[in-house]
């Protein structure tokens, strides 16, 4: 009977369980996973070992993958070479066991299985094992190999103000008489970078960043008042939000974030 366990990249690190034992992707940035096939040719009793378990003759091993994670390559368990063909889009392979297959033998591999086709909605994949022999062998049902699919962005954010240290001070105005940019105090820049290390989303997907700073004081006075906000994007991209700021419609200079002094 077959048996699939499935594990992360080709070295061999397994991947984790849920608690009902279905195996977890968190795909990250890895191109392939492993799909670990052992296979083996024993004595279903083995209190009663001669009542069966004989030589499989053209012992043939089918795996059916989701469009999701089509066939990439093999690789052997142990140096033992293991012969695998596959159809043109990776959907299936067929991997010879022996002819025959002797009794109590052991076949263990992987199947190199490429992430590329995986997307934010892929959620779960199923991979489809059956075993098949023209010796007699009954019951010899398929197995699948189930996993659920967690997609982590490696999402990194950085930022710094230009200048790192502010002085408030100077006349302190009401708000209803702030008209232009130049009357709202001392000038700061803050610059975010946001940047994804690993592969890029093929389909649709949202990633949200929130922004605090303290805009105003203990009375309700503006503290840092936000004056324009400049979004980019790298090219091809459309702009994610259009950030709202000056909401006291003031008269802007060229493009910064003032800070002013109040009580």
């Amino acid at each position: 009977s077959p048996q699939g366990c499935s594990g992360r990249g080709v070295s061999r690190q397994l991947c984790p369980r849920g608690a009902d034992g279905t195996a977890i992707f968190a795909m990250s940035d890895q191109k392939d996973v492993a799909l670990e096939l052992h296979v083996t040719n024993v004595p279903s009793d083995p209190a009663e070992p001669q009542r069966d378990g004989d030589d499989a003759h053209e012992a043939l091993l089918t795996a059916t993958f989701p469009p999701e994670l089509p066939y990439s390559a093999l690789r052997p368990y142990d140096g033992r070479p293991v012969v695998c063909l596959a159809n043109q889009n990776g959907s299936q392979v067929e991997c010879e066991l022996g002819n025959p297959m002797k009794r109590g033998a052991q076949v263990r591999f992987f199947l190199i299985l490429s992430t590329l086709g995986i997307t934010i909605q892929t959620t779960d994949l199923a991979v489809e094992l059956a075993l098949s022999t023209i010796s007699e062998q009954p019951g010899l049902e398929p197995v699948v190999a189930r996993a659920r699919v967690i997609i982590e962005l490696p999402l990194s954010v950085t930022g710094v103000a230009v200048p790192p240290r502010l002085f408030f001070g100077g006349v302190v105005r009401g708000e209803s008489a702030v008209r232009r940019e130049s009357q709202v105090g001392s000038a700061v820049s803050f610059e975010v970078t946001v940047s994804n290390r690993g592969q890029s989303l093929k389909t649709l997907g949202s990633a949200f960043l929130t922004l605090l700073w303290p805009h105003e004081i203990s009375n309700g006075k503006w503290l840092l008042y936000p004056l324009q906000l400049e979004l980019t994007v790298p090219p091809g991209q459309r702009e994610p939000c259009s950030p709202a700021a000056n909401p006291l419609r003031l008269a802007l200079v060229p493009l910064r974030a003032r800070g002013r002094g109040g009580r």
